[in-house]
């Protein structure tokens, strides 16, 4: 009898120990936590927007990226990189876009075009933000004017990423260790003594399972052929993925 009242009182007492922690299981070898609203998995929150592996575009993506924006007229939209998707009810994607109002010698820009794609496979504009690439003291970014400044920075014409681009970012690169640099997109460029150019790239850390990010990456060019790193800012993919902007 004394034993089956001792096993009873040590039932209630785990019971009262799980009721005072709100349920919260966390575990140190694989760091889930599920709580009421969240859930939290590898250390990032299930739901969220997630960093694409690969940001080349593919054709059911380019098929995705031209079903959400047929009927849209006056500009033109490049699809050049997917960044980013996000798990809903269906998926959320962010490409980076290069955006031409059509009318004869318009200069091109670079937009970020979030797109709804439902479980039925309908694709849908949410979102079309200007990038922003002029960087400033605060190692934040603004957007270039729609009618740049002399001496200031410009929108690159062509998003292709050329051999001496590549070759000018590895030298700024050289003494850079702890992640690998894979440029995506040439997006603009300032003329000063030589050439200040700013580079979309996805970065890599140099550790098991790393999960890459991407950044805007700015390179000095020398008239010399020589390069130096001016800045490094990251992108938040999802930052500017509002609905019905």
């Amino acid at each position: 009898m004394k034993k089956t009242i001792a096993m009873i009182l040590c039932v209630l007492m785990i019971a009262a120990s799980v009721a005072c922690t709100g349920m919260k299981i966390e575990s140190s070898e694989s760091f889930e936590i599920h709580e009421e609203t969240n859930e939290t998995v590898g250390g990032t929150v299930a739901g969220g927007w997630a960093n694409a592996e690969n940001p080349a575009m593919t054709d059911g993506l380019r098929a995705i990226f031209e079903k959400a924006l047929e009927g849209m007229l006056g500009v033109k939209y490049v699809p050049v990189a997917c960044l980013g998707t996000q798990v809903v009810a269906g998926t959320n994607y962010c490409f980076l876009a290069q955006a031409t109002v059509v009318y004869p010698d318009a200069t091109p820009k670079y937009v970020l075009v979030y797109v709804y794609c439902d479980l039925s496979g309908d694709a849908s504009v949410m979102n079309i933000a200007d990038l922003p690439v002029v960087p400033n003291e605060n190692g934040e970014t603004m957007l270039i004017p729609d009618e740049p400044l002399t001496g200031g920075w410009a929108y690159a014409e062509s998003y292709e990423v050329t051999d001496e681009m590549k070759d000018r970012l590895s030298k700024a690169l050289e003494t850079l260790v702890g992640a690998s640099y894979e440029p995506v997109a040439n997006l603009a460029t300032q003329v000063v003594a030589g050439t200040n150019r700013c580079l979309l790239c996805k970065v890599t850390p140099v550790v098991p399972d790393a999960v890459p990010h991407y950044a805007l990456v700015y390179v000095y060019e020398t008239l010399e052929g020589g390069a130096e790193l001016l800045h490094v800012i990251d992108i938040d993919v999802g930052a500017l993925c509002t609905y019905g902007a």
